[in-house]
């Protein structure tokens, strides 16, 4: 497992199981590989809250992560208003994920920034709801977004596509996600299409999907975050 981006000449991190990671049972060994892994040599990682404050390396906190070294750009090609948002005071490039940095220096990217769903106060990862969800055997594809909500700011709305006539319902979703999340994590809704929009390249068009749900009403029903 790894993690790059097209700012960093590609690669920032590597990971692989280490001598010490050995004698894990295998869910332990699962959990190290799942990770990004950690900085290559001369790559430099920190992780910061909305205020600019460092974050601590303990496998827990989640912030927006920076990055530094010496194949890491230092500009935007004639783009001086794209440079400066992306850069903070002490020169770290802003990478646009949010991540988790254990003690011993492993990196985990949570989601990207613009993607986290913020319900109460505390963080929901869309790329975690969506990679639970697909563990159901009748979802093909899957894609959870932040949507307003009147008491808790953000509520996750998850947009399913179902598997050509399969009987899949809320609840047996939200029986699958219950497995592996937080109660408060659960979407208040479910919504099922026949297809979820694409970019250019492939990837869930989280932007679409937020523009086509920008008037979505929740049901009229207790949220399950309370």
């Amino acid at each position: 497992h790894a993690w790059g981006m097209t700012e960093l000449s590609a690669a920032g991190t590597t990971g692989r199981l280490r001598q010490r990671h050995q004698d894990l049972p295998a869910d332990e060994r699962y959990k190290v590989q799942q990770t990004q892994g950690r900085p290559l040599f001369g790559f430099e990682v920190k992780i910061v809250d909305l205020d600019g404050t460092r974050l601590p390396h303990d496998g827990k906190a989640v912030g927006q992560m920076f990055v530094r070294g010496p194949w890491v750009a230092a500009a935007y090609f004639e783009d001086d208003a794209a440079t400066e948002a992306s850069f903070d005071a002490e020169g770290w490039f802003g990478t646009g994920d949010m991540a988790s940095i254990s003690p011993d220096g492993l990196v985990r990217v949570s989601d990207r920034s613009k993607d986290l769903i913020k319900s109460g106060g505390e963080w929901i990862s869309s790329i975690d709801l969506e990679n639970y969800a697909l563990t159901h055997p009748d979802v093909v594809e899957a894609a959870a977004i932040a949507v307003k909500h009147p008491k808790w700011e953000e509520r996750p709305l998850l947009v399913i596509v179902p598997r050509q006539g399969a009987d899949v319902t809320v609840e047996g979703i939200r029986a699958v996600l219950a497995e592996h999340v937080a109660k408060w994590w659960l979407p208040d809704d479910i919504v099922f299409v026949e297809e979820i929009p694409h970019t250019a390249t492939g990837k869930i068009s989280k932007k679409d999907l937020r523009e086509h749900f920008a008037d979505y009403r929740w049901p009229e029903t207790a949220s399950v975050a309370e």
